[in-house]
């Protein structure tokens, strides 16, 4: 025993020596790190000055260090703040306050295929980090950027939830569809469309429905930041599918630092943003004595009453945290909301869930990364389309029924109008549309540094989305018109969508001296694939009369529908394939001067066999001037650089199979073309140049771009026709004709004061671009006539053209030049060419004041120099109506216009649609750590849509209506105002905090 306790003593007092000798050769630092207002900084880096030794902070700012005795500062960083060094070698407890970065040169930003340092990108991009997001209640992420990037246009022409938005960079590239950016979500490219099925009534008159917004499924707190690829310089990595520029959506990972629980929660309530245009019952009863009509029932009632509701939304998410190390994360969110719409029967529930992880192995040279997205959305719609007939939509009924009419006698009493109009409270009750959609998006990659230098990485991508929609008009509403017309009707309805990605690439990064170089080489593979069916049935036996009605809906029993009048149809589209090679390679020189060229060679199924790949290079330049010795000591200018781009890149936004002969069946024994083949269909592709400057001021408080561009579109797609005496049918072809968009921009970030208890920033950005199509072939004449008109009065009417040297969608319309004596319209014999739909001017601004704890963030945007077909006030509130018992605009009131005077198209319902609208508003206070667990507590009151500053009568200037064309090729319109779902001012409140130790 003697022995064994001598041996153990032998062995412990080295090591209690060495144990001693270390701890008296390392001290412990302990401290808070905070930004310029106070608040605490999480994940925060702190490393010993000159060693490997470090540590990140908490949720609330602190951290604690071993550092070695002998060490005598530390260094404090975080991205977006300047980096400070501390001084430790008199004091074991430090606070440090870091200062913003304002030039963000050092931010790494995420572009194609990797990500680049802010200060070595020659291209042009813009990234908007979730700070800076718009603080609104947002169901899908495109609201979050709309008047934050120059260069971008966001048009939100619906205020029903989950509303799609109209998404353009730098104008108009093509006179077709499909002109709207690439989304890629943490690498994964999106296909563009959604799994809803689309709307497939046969009753007449009620139109189509808008399609949903695609990214619907994305939750816009799970969203880190998102960064627009505007040039072609920057988006050629993309090739084939870049042309209308990329947008790429980085998700939020998990952050290095104790475990946490973030949690979010707030309460909206929304009304009218604006009145409808039309009399009251007071207003009405004298312009019925002004015109000799006698429509007054003796009520007194407001329409929109009946079909507009106020409920509360709700939202709810919380995130885990998992407490990982700069090896090691983890990020766990949910996602739950309620958003019902502000018209009667409309709402958005969503219910999100999302998880990612990053892990490092093998001395850091194996990256193992994932990310996985479930979403489960459940919409109930509305009868409210752009496109309408003269049985009208809910909104345009509201606006049109007579003011001195009640709606309504009892629960089952609904008033007949004695001029035929439906009822809007009635049809509201009758209709029923839900529509449920599933989606998974998911991602990983695995990627092995084979040497420093030289990384390989594997990334694979899924998007799978299902859908199903039923819908149902109730047998006990008549007037509706179609077989449903006091029958009942169902329609049910399934989409399947599914793509994938599957990416290989090389990276080499290396620095030698004064030369740094950085090289992409990559092969890539994406598949989509999306299919439909639907089943519609009408004339059912029970709920013909509101008397006696069963909770069943249709469109859960379709067996009871009569089967004779039972329709069905489904449609399977060939399987879309794009296999790619593409590199990039960046070259810098003193980090004065950096050179960047890509190239990416598309091979597409979409194509004809003679053309089945395309090539899109790239290539641009930049000079950092204020890295010149001359410039060392400049007292101007903190950064000042100029770059120069140029590229090309593709649009494949048609139909799958277009350069195929495609056939369908139509009914038994009966086939119909769907399109020819072409076999040298080839690609449209945009050629893009671009100029700009950066430049940072007074100390980098005033930074900026300067941006000045020419976009050329050649070999615009187009569905054509065979010449006779060949079977109908369309063919898809490239014209000999080109699309131009030219123009500059700004975009500005000013921080006036920046003090300690007080600071005041402003951020404007401007776009400027003139959009013109050119196509010599066509004449002088329209080469296609689009903006079909809906409603009373304009049965195939037309205002709009494709036209040689005229902007896309330019409006051609009879000039109108007043009333005639007796109270006719006067008007040119022919159409001319008269105005330009499309916007000159796209502004955004955006300001915040801090005040020690409290924040004021207030943001607007506008569009100005352009022109709004004004289709509601013609064909809905048209002055002539009033005979008829339908209420008319209140603009109509003090014209000398007869009312004989019939519905005719012409300039006179040409408006100017300049406007700018207060976005959103959002006041916050930060009440920061409450007791031991809760952190960074805060809670903010926003209010969105506040306001309109604009001369045009009708809901709001922000239109986006796709009308038809005359020949049915699928060429939208711009600018045409008809009766779509009201806009939405609403107030918030909420609040956000974080749980931990």
């Amino acid at each position: 025993m003697t022995l064994n306790r001598l041996l153990k003593a032998l062995v412990l007092c080295p090591t209690l020596l060495l144990l001693a000798f270390a701890a008296r050769s390392q001290k412990t630092v302990t401290g808070k790190i905070t930004d310029e207002k106070g608040s605490p900084i999480t994940g925060a880096s702190i490393v010993v000055k000159g060693g490997k030794t470090g540590t990140t902070t908490d949720a609330s700012g602190n951290f604690v260090l071993n550092v070695p005795s002998t060490a005598t500062s530390l260094t404090v960083s975080f991205v977006g703040f300047t980096p400070q060094d501390v001084d430790i070698s008199s004091s074991s407890s430090v606070n440090v306050s870091l200062a913003p970065d304002n030039s963000s040169l050092t931010d790494v930003v995420v572009i194609g295929y990797g990500t680049a340092k802010k200060k070595d990108l020659s291209g042009s991009y813009s990234t908007v980090t979730a700070k800076n997001f718009n603080k609104i209640p947002s169901t899908t992420p495109d609201q979050l950027l709309q008047g934050k990037v120059a260069g971008l246009q966001v048009t939100v022409a619906s205020g029903a939830p989950g509303a799609p938005a109209s998404v353009k960079i730098r104008g108009n590239n093509s006179i077709r569809s499909g002109t709207d950016p690439l989304y890629v979500v943490d690498g994964v490219p999106l296909d563009g469309r959604s799994a809803r099925p689309g709307f497939i009534s046969s009753v007449s008159g009620l139109g189509t429905m808008p399609d949903a917004n695609p990214l619907t499924y994305l939750n816009p707190g799970d969203i880190q930041d998102i960064s627009v690829l505007k040039d072609a310089s920057a988006s050629a990595i993309y090739g084939s599918r870049g042309a209308n520029g990329v947008v790429m959506i980085t998700t939020k990972t998990g952050a290095a630092g104790p475990a946490r629980f973030d949690v979010g929660t707030s309460w909206s309530i929304g009304g009218l943003m604006k009145q409808p245009d039309v009399l009251n019952a007071s207003e009405y009863r004298t312009a019925l004595a002004k015109y000799g009509a006698s429509s007054d029932s003796g009520a007194s009632i407001n329409p929109f009453d009946a079909i507009i509701q106020h409920k509360l939304s709700q939202n709810y998410s919380v995130a885990f945290n998992g407490g990982g190390s700069e090896n090691s994360r983890f990020r766990a969110s949910f996602f739950a909301s309620k958003f019902p719409g502000l018209v009667d029967k409309t709402a958005l529930n969503k219910y999100i869930g999302n998880i990612n992880g990053s892990y490092k192995f093998l001395d850091n040279k194996l990256t193992l990364k994932f990310g996985l997205t479930a979403a489960n959305t459940k919409e109930q719609i509305a009868p409210i389309s752009n496109d309408a007939g003269s049985t009208g939509n809910l909104v345009s009924l509201a606006m049109q029924w007579n003011p001195t009419l009640l709606l309504q006698r009892s629960a089952t009493d609904y008033t007949v109008n004695p001029n035929g109009q439906i009822n809007p409270a009635l049809l509201s009750r009758a209709y029923n549309d839900y529509a449920v959609v599933t989606t998974l998006l998911g991602n990983i990659s695995a990627g092995y540094k084979i040497f420093p230098s030289l990384e390989y990485m594997f990334f694979y991508g899924v998007n799978y989305s299902s859908g199903t929609r039923g819908q149902e008009l109730q047998g006990y509403i008549t007037g509706t018109g179609g077989n449903a017309d006091g029958a009942g009707l169902a329609n049910t309805a399934s989409a399947q969508l599914f793509s994938q990605t599957i990416t290989h690439t090389l990276t080499f990064t290396k620095d030698f001296n004064d030369v740094s170089l950085t090289a992409l080489a990559g092969y890539e593979y994406y598949a989509t694939k999306y299919k439909w069916q639907a089943s519609s049935v009408y004339q059912f036996d029970y709920n013909l009369d509101i008397t006696d009605l069963v909770p069943i809906h249709y469109y859960d029993n379709m067996q009871d529908g009569e089967q004779a009048n039972l329709t069905t149809s489904s449609s399977n589209d060939p399987t879309t394939e794009l296999q790619s090679y593409f590199g990039r390679v960046q070259l810098g020189y003193k980090n004065k001067y950096i050179i960047t060229a890509s190239f990416r060679a598309d091979g597409s199924t979409k194509f004809g066999k003679n053309n089945r790949y395309g090539y899109f290079p790239a290539v641009s330049g930049k000079w950092s001037v204020s890295d010149e010795g001359f410039m060392k000591n400049s007292k101007v200018f903190n950064n000042l650089a100029l770059r120069v781009g140029w590229g090309r890149t593709g649009n494949q936004s048609f139909p799958s199979g277009s350069s195929q002969d495609r056939y369908q069946y139509t009914s038994y024994g009966s086939l119909s073309v769907v399109n020819f083949a072409n076999p040298d269909l080839k690609w449209e592709t945009v050629s893009s140049t671009n100029g700009g400057i950066d430049f940072g001021f007074l100390n980098n408080r005033l930074t900026g771009s300067i941006d000045v561009f020419f976009k050329k579109t050649t070999d615009p797609l187009f569905p054509g026709t065979l010449a006779a005496p060949a079977n109908s049918g369309i063919i898809w072809q490239n014209l000999a004709g080109y699309v131009t968009n030219k123009g500059g921009e700004i975009g500005l970030n000013w921080q006036i004061i920046q003090g300690k208890n007080f600071s005041w920033s402003i951020s404007p950005t401007a776009t400027y671009v003139v959009n013109k199509f050119v196509y010599p072939e066509a004449g002088s004449g329209p080469m296609v006539l689009t903006g079909n008109l809906n409603g009373k009065g304009t049965s195939a009417t037309y205002v709009q053209a494709i036209a040689n040297g005229q902007p896309v969608d330019v409006f051609y319309l009879r000039k109108f030049y007043g009333f005639d004596k007796d109270g006719f319209s006067i008007t040119d014999d022919s159409a001319t060419y008269n105005g330009d739909p499309n916007p000159r001017w796209i502004v955004g601004f955006g300001t915040e004041l801090d005040y020690k704890k409290w924040s004021l963030v207030i943001n607007m945007h506008g569009a100005f120099n352009y022109v709004i077909y004004n289709n509601t006030l013609q064909s809905v509130t048209g002055l002539s109506f009033i005979t008829n018992g339908s209420n008319i605009s209140k603009t109509l009131i003090n014209t000398t216009e007869s009312v004989a005077n019939p519905v005719s198209a012409s300039t006179r319902y040409l408006y100017s649609g300049n406007y700018m609208k207060m976005g959103n508003v959002t006041l916050s206070y930060r009440m920061g750590d409450i007791g031991k667990v809760i952190k960074n507590a805060s809670v903010y009151f926003t209010g969105v849509n506040l306001f309109s500053i604009t001369k045009y009568p009708g809901f709001d200037p922000e239109v986006n209506v796709s009308k038809a064309d005359i020949n049915s090729t699928g060429i939208p319109s711009i600018g045409i105002d008809y009766v779509g779902y009201p806009t939405v001012r609403s107030f918030t409140l909420g609040i956000n905090l974080s749980l931990g130790n």
